[in-house]
């Protein structure tokens, strides 16, 4: 995956502004924008803030994002076309506005090679907790920094109740390539061989399926500067 980061920092601000461009792979990957929108209250992305290359509805290329109330139905299927923006996939309707919670992601499906998604706005300096519902949520990292999986404090999240993280292939494969899980005073690790995780790098805009079976579940993010 290749990464391509610009920056722009006032003096008299603490604001940080640039944008950023990510590769995609040809098939399925799970992804978050790394960005929120300028001068927005610091909870939510917009799909709108990310362009795309070589990814357009005449492919058949999509994303999906799923309910928040943890049922793991799809809420919307969006698609883009150059000149108009994102839209709907069946109504065609303008989605550019459409808005949702930061540190929750989308699944994509690529058809062609060297797609890329670059995403202009401001950067969410300080922490902050994404509330869950139980059942079924795309959480990723929505800074334009990697961190560790270990830098992700889950809540009412645990092993022992069965809560697990999907992390697809970055081939494009859709194939399942780890499935994480957490413990209290132990941490991230292998839900089957128990290994530590807690060292895994979530590079921009990697994002992860998560089960959490219980409700109050929440993962927080750590400061990115």
């Amino acid at each position: 995956m290749f990464a391509s980061l610009w920056f722009n920092a006032q003096v008299e601000s603490v604001n940080i502004v640039g944008y950023q461009t990510i590769s995609m792979p040809t098939g399925y990957r799970d992804y978050t924008s790394t960005f929120i929108p300028v001068g927005g209250d610091g909870t939510a992305i917009r799909l709108g803030d990310i362009t795309p290359a070589n990814f357009s509805g005449d492919n058949g290329d999509t994303i999906q994002f799923f309910n928040l109330n943890g049922s793991g139905s799809v809420s919307n299927t969006v698609t883009y076309y150059d000149s108009y923006g994102w839209c709907d996939a069946s109504s065609f309707e303008v989605l550019d506005a459409m808005t949702i919670p930061i540190g929750t992601g989308m699944f994509v499906y690529s058809s062609q090679a060297d797609v890329t998604f670059t995403v202009a706005g401001e950067v969410k300096l300080d922490s902050f907790q994404l509330n869950v519902a139980a059942g079924y949520t795309v959480v990723g990292n929505s800074s334009p920094v990697a961190i560790t999986l270990g830098d992700v404090v889950p809540t009412n999240f645990s092993g022992d109740n069965g809560d697990t993280a999907q992390f697809f292939s970055t081939t494009g494969d859709g194939a399942v390539v780890t499935t994480a899980t957490y413990y209290d005073n132990y941490g991230w690790c292998d839900a089957s061989s128990f290994a530590l995780l807690d060292t895994m790098v979530l590079n921009p805009g990697d994002a992860f399926f998560a089960y959490c079976s219980q409700s109050g579940a929440s993962f927080t993010f750590p400061d990115v500067l």
